[in-house]
């Protein structure tokens, strides 16, 4: 026989994970070996209180996903022109505030090609540093 491993899961009030593991080999009596505990901290938000999600918050901390301003301030811009014979093109229309783009507008281009108001594009880079496009990383 091959020798198996058993597991058990509990969990106490103070949401910890106890598992308990006790091996069976063969012939051996699994009596002469204590089993090993081993206890790991589980956070389950679903049953904190408020007041412990705030803790939870503070003592997590936040880090920012953005981008500095001064790796924003490197992405190339350019002013929108209309005009009697420039065309319309794919991108006249900034997804993040949904407003169509006029005469003299800066825009910024990301590495992946999509346009945006560089004000919009500003905002949203110093919280995401993916296109809001495409999800691909402006400075991977």
């Amino acid at each position: 026989m091959e020798s198996k491993l058993a597991n058990t899961s509990l969990n106490d009030n103070n949401g910890r994970k106890t598992t308990s593991s006790s091996a069976f080999d063969r012939g051996n009596n699994s009596a002469s070996r204590p089993p090993q505990v081993l206890e790991e901290d589980v956070i389950d938000p679903d049953n904190m209180t408020y007041e412990e999600l705030q803790q939870l918050g503070e003592a997590i901390g936040t880090q920012s996903k953005g981008l500095p301003e001064s790796v924003i301030a490197l992405l190339p811009t350019s002013t929108y022109k209309t005009g009697i014979f420039s065309r319309k093109e794919k991108h006249d229309e900034c997804v993040i505030c949904c407003m169509a783009y006029k005469n003299r507008d800066r825009l910024t281009k990301l590495p992946c090609g999509h346009h945006y108001h560089q004000a919009c594009v500003a905002k949203w880079l110093q919280i995401n540093k993916v296109c809001p496009v495409c999800n691909k990383e402006v400075f991977s």
